[in-house]
């Protein structure tokens, strides 16, 4: 708990320092408040993530009333072959997807804008790629990076072991990633269907580990 929210607390304080189009910032209710109160917050809603939006002053309003978590039951064969599209790879059945969601518009720090280029993609995959190869051989995980559409990505999406795309269908942010927040968000998908949403900072490795079943089965009663 404490590593999240130092996560929380690191992405808030880099948006105030980079983001000087900030205009609001509300609770989940609705009613604006001090900056400086978002850590506290945090902590009497830990059920909620920071969401965003734009304004029609092209200024940004944070609230901090996205759901931490959501839950679905979907059609695995059918979202597998999304992935198939989007990815050009074919997929075990017995896979379990993984997928870190960034939305547009997005100022969780200075890594993302809505151009992503080499430097900013070799930056990430500097920190993710060891702990993507290290759960993947030790399970049927596939972890990919999808990025909302209209977000310029300056890669080689075609070469075999790139794992950054775009969701040029709009296909899971209309169908799974539904809440704009902070910093994206996380998704597992297994193959009986049922899926996990996470929204606001994490790490994959945290992600990972809500696949025990002591985790799980909270969010799924058998």
């Amino acid at each position: 708990m404490k590593k999240v929210l130092l996560l929380i607390l690191f992405f808030t304080t880099s948006l105030s320092a980079q983001t000087p189009k900030i205009k609001y910032w509300l609770d989940p209710e609705g009613k604006e408040i001090k900056e400086k109160v978002i850590d506290i917050i945090s902590e009497q809603y830990p059920d909620n993530a920071m969401a965003y939006r734009k304004t029609i002053d092209s200024g940004i309003v944070y609230q901090f009333n996205a759901p931490k978590y959501s839950t679905y039951k979907v059609d695995y064969k059918f979202v597998k072959a999304e992935i198939e599209k989007i990815t050009n790879q074919k997929y075990s059945n017995s896979a379990i997807f993984m997928i870190k969601f960034d939305y547009l518009d997005d100022s969780c720090d200075g890594l993302f804008s809505n151009t992503i280029d080499n430097e900013k993609i070799n930056s990430i995959k500097y920190y993710d790629s060891p702990i993507k190869l290290k759960l993947e051989q030790k399970s049927d995980l596939i972890y990919l990076s999808f990025f909302e559409d209209k977000i310029i990505l300056k890669n080689k999406p075609r070469t075999k072991n790139d794992y950054f795309f775009s969701d040029k269908n709009h296909f899971f942010r209309n169908n799974l990633f539904l809440h704009p927040t902070i910093c994206g968000s996380f998704g597992l998908i297994k193959p009986n269907g049922e899926t996990l949403i996470r929204n606001g900072a994490y790490r994959l490795d945290l992600m990972f580990e809500h696949l025990t079943p002591e985790i799980w089965n909270l969010f799924f009663q058998q």
